[in-house]
């Protein structure tokens, strides 16, 4: 038809990851998400790791051995004053400010895990810092620079799906082992462990979106009586055209963890895990189907947010156009909200 959109997918408008220029990279916190953050980049880029720290030297220096790293330190504080170009902020969801605003403080761009910070009021202090410093920070949601989502950006922004009706996310891992996960006082609990990224998927489609209703469930811990962390929620949003988005997450039990984009003309779905590397789907009313195919490749490529940082670096800039501050600020504010329809507003402690 004269004028119809040709239906096609996109390839990822995404940088040879070995030709990004280097960085010198400091880890802060040594956990579990630091290593694969570093074994992503020593494996495919040619960014550098040169410094980690740790609360201890002992922890820093065996983590430095394990992955050829220069340099240890015993503290943040030293390792933020150190000769680097960014640091990755990798500790507890609680010490993210702290720590975030020790290297912004010492004049280092940071990528900060996310969630950025659990509380709004934390999030808007260290945004409020960085900017004022005139220094590079961004939320380390690395879902939004994967290659599979430069191409379901593309298909939004070329109208293929129409206009967008629905967006629905779930996601769901069984950790209820997990002792951190499940802990309160480490901010532990769906919403910031693995929430945060079905409510950041459905804003990033649906900017501007507000909490409608949500319901969680406690997973209570036998023989103690204190509350535990929430383990499941579900939450209801809906913007000023009342286009509508449902969002879930549990750490109780293994969900389907996909995601869908429903349109007027087409549907784009994504496959499990929807917020890793992984194939892109548009399904059209009349039965046609295009696909984009990438190998589920889970945490070997962290390196995607690091290469967004250093281009941004390059390009002379404070904030990520893939992830800018003020859309951090409004995930954020969405958790927030829905702890607060739960009836659960200091989740966190």
């Amino acid at each position: 038809m004269s004028g119809a959109k040709a239906r096609v997918l996109p390839q990822p408008n995404v940088p040879d990851p070995l030709a990004v220029a280097p960085k010198r990279w400091a880890i802060l916190g040594t956990g579990w998400i630091a290593s694969k953050f570093v074994e992503a980049l020593q494996a495919s880029t040619a960014q550098q790791v040169v410094a980690v720290g740790s609360r201890t030297l002992d922890r820093a220096q065996q983590f430095a051995d394990q992955y050829g790293i220069a340099h240890a330190y015993g503290s943040y504080e030293e390792l933020v004053a150190s000769d680097v170009d960014a640091v990755y902020v990798a500790t507890g969801h609680l010490d993210h400010v702290a720590h975030a605003s020790l290297a912004i403080e010492a004049g280092k761009p940071v990528l900060v895990e996310k969630p950025m910070a659990p509380r709004l009021a934390d999030v808007e202090r260290l945004v409020e810092l960085a900017r004022s410093r005139n220094v590079f920070a961004m939320e380390a949601v690395w879902t939004l620079a994967l290659p599979r989502f430069s191409v379901v950006r593309q298909v939004l922004e070329s109208g293929l799906l129409g206009e967008i009706v629905e967006v629905h996310a779930n996601l769901g891992e069984r950790l209820v082992d997990h002792h951190r996960a499940m802990d309160p006082a480490q901010g532990g609990g769906v919403m910031n462990d693995i929430g945060s990224y079905t409510l950041m998927f459905a804003n990033e489609i649906i900017p501007g979106l507000e909490v409608r209703a949500a319901h969680g469930r406690r997973q209570v811990v036998p023989g103690v009586s204190a509350p535990g962390a929430v383990g499941e929620f579900h939450a209801l949003l809906g913007d000023a055209q009342d286009r509508l988005a449902t969002v879930s997450a549990s750490m109780l039990a293994d969900t389907p963890t996909t995601a869908y984009i429903a349109g007027t003309e087409a549907t784009l779905v994504l496959d499990a895990p929807f917020y890793q590397p992984g194939p892109v789907e548009v399904r059209f009313h009349d039965g046609e189907v295009l696909r984009w195919h990438e190998e589920p490749l889970a945490h070997t490529q962290l390196f995607w947010e690091a290469l967004e940082v250093a281009r941004c670096l390059d390009a002379g800039l404070t904030e990520s156009p893939l992830r800018p501050l003020d859309r951090t600020v409004q995930t954020i504010a969405l958790l927030e909200r829905a702890r607060e329809l739960m009836g659960d507003p200091l989740d966190v402690v």
